[in-house]
């Protein structure tokens, strides 16, 4: 419980810091190669800065296994740092981990994005840069489309597929806030 309340508590923090955008989205994860199965909620709020965009996601995963985790990251990009529409980001997390003490890791990825249609498509792939060997290792690579249902209010349907140590793919549905 108190992991989701420090997490819900950062979220608010950065939304009610009139941020360009919040999103609420849930995704059905199937493990692979005998990992559990899950249930993903996540928040998710940017904010640009000039140049810079901040991000932060708070994402807790209800295991089939009955367990619980948590994660809190936040990342960076700079706009300026694109080439062909692609646009690098760092960041750090933190897994509050399910019967663990959690670890701490870096994020380094890529993404991208591009009108099609009425919506807007969006791809990124991101890699955890681990501080201790025995922390798992996750790259996710990540496809999605984002329908307006009003002006400051989207749907959005994404895939996910994650690979190394946690092996997991996942479907998505949220919804996005504007400001």
């Amino acid at each position: 419980m108190k992991k989701s309340l420090v997490a819900l508590a950062a979220f608010i923090s950065i939304a009610s810091q009139a941020a360009n955008f919040v999103q609420v989205e849930q995704e059905h994860v199937l493990g692979r190669n005998g990992q559990p199965n899950s249930e993903v909620s996540y928040l998710r709020a940017g904010k640009d800065l000039g140049d810079y965009t901040l991000g932060i996601q708070s994402r807790t995963a209800r295991f089939s296994t009955n367990s619980i985790s948590n994660s809190l990251e936040t990342t960076v990009s700079n706009k300026n740092v694109s080439a062909f529409g692609i646009t690098p980001f760092v960041g750090m997390g933190h897994n509050f981990g399910s019967t663990t003490n959690g670890y701490n890791y870096g994020i380094v990825g890529l993404k991208a994005g591009k009108q099609i249609g009425p919506g807007f498509a969006y791809a990124s792939v991101k890699t955890r840069v681990r501080t201790s060997e025995a922390d798992p290792k996750q790259t996710v690579v990540i496809a999605g489309y984002s329908v307006p249902i009003s002006k400051d209010l989207a749907v959005n349907v994404g895939l996910s597929r994650s690979g190394q140590d946690i092996k997991e793919r996942g479907a998505s549905v949220g919804l996005s806030v504007g400001f």
